[in-house]
This record gives C-alpha cells, structure tokens and sequence, in this order.
C-alpha cells in the first residue's frame, strides 16, 4: 500500500510539474514592482496574457497642440507640436517607487506590423523619444511627452514600451500584436477620431500588413460595429486598392457582410459583422488600403467600427479603432 502511494505521489508530481512548465507565466516580476500599461478597459490588473482586443489600450491618448492637458484622445496635428499622455499603472499593493524608460513609437495607421526594435532596420515602427528616468510610485504616475514635427498626411498607431527592472515576461517577436498581449509593459494604441459631414464620403487610412518576416502571409480584414451598426444609416466600402484587389479576385473573391462593388472596392452590407477573407501578403508587405465612410441623410450621433486583420485561422494581429462623429 506504501509503495502504491509513492507511486500516485509520484505520478500527482509529475503530472503538476509538467502543467507548471508548459503555463505561460502571470509574471516574470513580482507583483509589488510591476508596472503595466492595459491592453484595453477589461485589462484592469495587467494580466499576461490579456483577454481581448489589445490595440486600443485606454492608457495611451494625443492631445492636440493647444490642450496639452486633455483627457479625450484626438487625431495628431500634422507639422505641430502634440503632447502623447501615457498612464503607467501598478498592481495591487505595490511597494517602493519604481524606476526606468519610457520609449514611443508611432507607424501608420493600419493592422499587423513588425517590430524588431531600434536598430532593425525591417522594423515598421519609427522612435518619437524615450523618456529616461521615469519615476512610478505605488499610485501609478501618468507621463506626457512631446510629438514634434507630426510626419503627414495620415493617422498614426502608437506604441508605448515600459523597460526597468520590470522585465518583459515573453521574449519579444516580429509580431506585434503577440508581444503586447503577452507583455504588459507594452501597450498599442490604434484609434482614429472622425467627423463626418453628411453626404461626403471620407477615406481613412488604413494599412494592411504581414506581421511575418519571410514568407506569404494570409489574412483576413474583419469589421464590426461596436454599439449601433453605422451600416444602413451610411455606407462603408473598403478600398483595397488594385494589388490587393487582382488577389481577391484571383482567390475567388470570398467574404461574409460583404459584395464587390467596383475594380478595387468592397462594399460592406452587414454593419454588425462582415469580413473580407483570403487576403495575401507577401513578405513583409503593408499594403495601403482605405475604409471610406458616408454618412447618410438619416445618421446622427457617435458609431464606433473596428477594423482588424486575423490570420487564416482567425486569430487576430492587429486592428484600428474608428470613432465616428455625424456633424
């Protein structure tokens, strides 16, 4: 009877150890010095993974030139002088202030893009400063740094990346998206504010990228409305622009919410859901293409539309959040 229960004992060790080596861990820096940055509202404890979509993060938003204070996330002035707010966060029962770099970064505005850092010459993202000595207390501290010189035209994704004793939990990759889920000193901010006029239809940027250094890569662009649908009361039609278009074609044009409404364009016909499938990228591409919004006679007030590219197995790599305004 002993040796039987050596043997389960044994067998309940193993079994544990092997569950504890192929977890993914909460952390790889104590709770009581960490610093996160939350990947969106749900995000509330800095969990590695998160659960979500993770290129919205509530804790990164710009200013414009003449309210640097601001709480309301707008659209960078080109050419001027914007102020970009980043909140550092820290756990529950955090002790001892916490020091170290805040760096930023910006690339156009769109889905999937590839990081490999500042001297990586195949990185997408572009160095706006880094911020030294950075002081967080147990409370948090909410840092706002200067965006000089904003490139134009366009909209811009911002990254936010928090180095120090707080480490990153899983080594990075070329994906974008899979560091900042699994890191929560990294935080990717993709919204555009738009104001639309009625009867006008407006052209948003919006690139579509292979998050991959070598090799094709397939994809799918995903739309859905967050609240009320802005489908029916206007019109979206995404512009793939003619490459992208011959390749939908060529891949027999699938789709779901959606129909061919020209030689580059798609229109969008279900406003809760629709998404455009088999997209092809070569290696390392970031395509421009453009989500034009019209808003009818009868729309009014705010839609909010979220556009993200997934994988052929639809998980997600990346995706802009639109805020629209019917003026």
């Amino acid at each position: 009877m002993r040796r039987l229960q050596r043997r389960r004992s044994a067998v309940l060790a193993a079994t544990l150890a092997a569950m504890l080596l192929g977890a993914v861990p909460a952390s790889a820096t104590p709770s009581y010095r960490d610093v996160f940055i939350r990947d969106n509202t749900g995000d509330t404890a800095g969990a590695e993974p998160s659960v979500g979509d993770v290129w919205y993060s509530p804790d990164i938003w710009v200013c414009p030139p003449a309210n640097p204070g601001c709480t309301v996330d707008t659209n960078p002035v080109v050419g001027a002088l914007n102020w970009v707010h980043v909140k550092l966060n820290r756990q529950a029962g955090a002790e001892t202030d916490v020091t170290g770099t805040l760096r930023l970064y910006y690339t156009a505005m769109g889905g999937a893009a590839n990081w490999g850092g500042d001297a990586d010459p195949l990185d997408d993202w572009t160095k706006i400063t880094d911020a030294f000595g950075v002081t967080v207390p147990p409370g948090g501290y909410e840092l706002v740094l200067p965006w000089n010189g904003v490139p134009g035209p366009g909209h811009y994704c911002l990254l936010a990346r928090w180095e120090s004793v707080d480490t990153m939990t899983t080594p990075e990759g070329p994906n974008t998206l899979t560091n900042t889920r699994n890191n929560n000193n990294i935080g990717w901010h993709n919204v555009n504010t738009v104001v639309l006029p009625r009867l006008q239809p407006q052209p948003e940027p919006f690139m579509i990228g292979n998050p991959w250094r070598e090799g094709d890569f397939k994809t799918n662009l995903v739309l859905k409305a967050d609240g009320k649908p802005f489908v029916g009361p206007g019109k979206l039609v995404v512009d793939l622009g003619p490459d992208l278009a011959a390749r939908w074609k060529q891949a027999g044009q699938r789709g779901v919410g959606v129909r061919p409404a020209g030689d580059t364009t798609v229109e969008i016909v279900d406003g809760k859901f629709a998404r455009i499938d088999g997209l092809v990228l070569k290696s390392r591409e970031r395509v421009p293409a453009k989500i034009v919004f019209t808003a009818g006679a009868a729309a009014a007030g705010q839609f909010v539309v979220r556009v993200n590219q997934t994988d052929g197995q639809g998980v997600d790599v990346g995706g802009v959040e639109y805020r629209l305004t019917v003026k």
